[in-house]
């Protein structure tokens, strides 16, 4: 503004720009380092996913918003669909992402021990 003073109502919204312009500068901030820890080949799967024949078969119940969102990716949405899976599988097992066997009883995160077996996971 020039050298003329703002009334009340100006400066609160002035104020309140300024509040909205910081928090817009940390989420972008943010944002840029979490982009920055995904590699460049994640953008490309749903393009470049190759389509294996040999695979184990299985009958498996997903909603179908989530299947229609696949499918409308065209021919190769299943591969895709199996990508998806094993990248959040090896997440889970580099503890990238944590589960909840990675978390102590007051639930802090315990890094670089193994996750605890659940009761379901024990049965061979």
């Amino acid at each position: 503004m020039t050298g003329r003073r703002r009334n009340l109502e100006q400066e609160r919204a002035n104020n309140k720009l300024m509040m909205e312009l910081e928090e817009l500068e940390i989420f972008v901030r943010h944002l840029k380092l979490k982009e920055a820890l995904i590699p460049p080949d994640w953008h490309r799967i749903e393009r470049e996913v190759p389509v294996r024949p040999r695979k184990t078969k299985i009958t498996a119940a997903f909603d179908a918003d989530l299947v229609r969102w696949f499918r409308a990716m065209g021919h190769g949405y299943q591969a895709r669909m199996n990508a998806v899976l094993k990248t959040f599988m090896l997440a889970l097992i580099s503890k990238e992402i944590l589960s909840q066997g990675d978390k102590d009883w007051k639930h802090d995160e315990i890094w670089g021990l193994p996750a605890k077996k659940e009761p379901w996971e024990t049965r061979a």
